[in-house]
């Protein structure tokens, strides 16, 4: 009886090791960038039955319209001649104007909201995550704290990514940066949760917002999994 009993609980003992082991527990979870993004339903794009001219011309014809219901610009205007031009053109290619503009204003309304939606069930998670680093706290080549961004000249050349494609990383113990933009893996502790840091650049300083911040713990040369 007592041999039967321990086979009987010996699965439930092993099970309960696996859970307490400390070294599976802080594991990391390896994430993409795509992972940052919460799921929601495809969105459907206007565009799909235009060529890329016609949704370039659409989208300047939304927007035209939309500064001068604001006033910013008024009938007098160069751009307002513009917009005249571009309805004429994509009504002449067989374009109904007036049902695609509200179409385009909903679809870029909706990717502005859904580019602040986080993954709040990542909050506390201890992640590894591949990027590149855009100092913030740094003593000459030593990094305290940095952003960590998904594309080269991210925040510099181009708007700033998305809050939800947007990492701030803070060290205990300084990273010895190589190069702007140097590419590398940055493991630690996320956060879910807002932060705006001022970014000094070449041409002055600008605020740049972050939806997630990671406790790093190590920082690492990037490498895929070819080594590379």
């Amino acid at each position: 009886m007592r041999r039967h009993l321990i086979i009987r609980f010996l699965p439930i003992v092993v099970a309960m090791l696996l859970v307490a082991d400390p070294a599976r527990a802080d594991a990391p979870r390896t994430l993409t960038w795509e992972d940052l993004i919460p799921q929601d339903a495809t969105l459907e794009s206007p565009y799909k039955n235009l060529d890329l001219d016609q949704q370039v011309e659409l989208e300047m014809l939304t927007s035209i319209r939309g500064q001068l219901a604001a006033g910013v610009i008024n009938e007098v205007h160069p751009l307002f001649e513009d917009a005249r031009e571009i309805e004429f053109k994509l009504k002449g290619e067989g374009i109904d104007v007036e049902a695609m503009i509200p179409k385009v204003r909903a679809f870029q309304a909706e990717i502005v909201r859904r580019n602040t939606l986080l993954a709040h069930t990542l909050d506390g998670e201890t992640v590894r995550l591949p990027g590149y680093v855009l100092p913030l706290e740094f003593d000459g080549t030593s990094v305290e704290e940095f952003l960590l961004v998904p594309y080269v000249g991210a925040c510099i050349h181009v708007p700033p990514p998305p809050i939800n494609q947007t990492v701030i990383v803070h060290l205990k113990q300084s990273f010895r940066a190589k190069e702007l933009y140097e590419p590398v893996w940055v493991t630690g502790k996320l956060t879910v949760k807002q932060a705006t840091r001022a970014l000094t650049l070449v041409d002055g300083t600008g605020d740049v917002t972050a939806g997630y911040s990671i406790q790093g713990t190590l920082v690492e040369p990037y490498t895929d999994k070819s080594g590379n």
